[in-house]
């Protein structure tokens, strides 16, 4: 029977106001105690919700644990040695099952998943092999490596010598190309845009006749309005689907089981 040779892509080892331009700010000496006071309020209320986003990047990045300790580098370093070494679908369930006894142990990053797709890849394990390199899709984004991979992967899955990735890949391109901790950032970003837009518009705001300069600003304040609104809630629901789906996998990773195929059983 013919074998079919799959191209896999083995992991290797390892505002200050500027003096003399007065005029194109609005003059506030003539506004009431209470206008100053709510624009002194948006402002604390934009500083605070930016606070809470640093804060929330901080943690978001802190929750993907590394292999930092003793015992997980040791083991990190024989699953490479092991996938290096490898030459059988027998070899390489040996080396994902030693990288998946890191991802039980709570380690999360998207090299730790790489790795254990190509090795479920290489081992015939095409339905796991898949989950795998989409979590690691999630960490890293979809590098040309992953791209490569999964697309052998569902090409396993389905008994096809080659397969498309699937058609949400190229319209949610910006869910998949980019990791997940940097469209939760743009998301930050477009809230406190969104804010800092508002507060734009209130120091803006005219107290008598408007002028071309303060409706320069109202204008400008709309375009960074609208504009953050969106970048917020395209990224930002991008964010928390990624974050679902990453929950749900942790939940039921340790169900699953790691098989191996031959290579005539591959080729069937």
């Amino acid at each position: 029977m013919k074998t079919t040779t799959r191209n896999v892509q083995r992991p290797t080892s390892n505002a200050q106001r500027p003096t003399g331009e007065r005029k194109l700010w609005p003059n506030r000496r003539n506004d009431p105690p209470s206008a100053i006071r709510s624009r002194l309020d948006v402002g604390r209320w934009t500083l605070g919700v930016g606070r809470w986003l640093f804060l929330f990047v901080l943690l978001f990045n802190s929750a993907s644990l590394r292999a930092d300790d003793s015992s997980a580098l040791f083991r990190w370093e024989q699953a490479n040695a092991r996938m290096a070494a490898a030459s059988t679908p027998e070899d390489f369930l040996a080396a994902a099952n030693t990288y998946n006894k890191l991802a039980t142990e709570g380690v999360r990053s998207g090299p730790l998943f790489y790795n254990l797709g190509t090795a479920l890849l290489l081992a015939g394990d095409s339905e796991n092999a898949v989950a795998a390199l989409r979590r690691a899709e999630r960490y890293l984004g979809s590098t040309p490596e992953i791209r490569v991979n999964l697309r052998q992967a569902l090409a396993l899955q389905a008994g096809q010598p080659d397969a498309d990735l699937p058609w949400d890949h190229m319209v949610f391109f910006w869910h998949y190309d980019e990791p997940l901790r940097v469209r939760a950032l743009v998301a930050g970003c477009g809230w406190s845009l969104l804010w800092l837009a508002l507060l734009l518009r209130l120091l803006a705001r005219p107290a008598g006749t408007a002028t071309g300069v303060t409706s320069y600003l109202q204008s400008f304040a709309n375009s960074c309005l609208l504009f953050g609104l969106l970048l917020f809630l395209v990224f930002s629901g991008s964010a928390a689907f990624s974050l679902l789906q990453e929950k749900m996998d942790e939940r039921t990773w340790g169900e699953r089981t790691f098989t191996c195929k031959t290579v005539s059983e591959q080729a069937k």
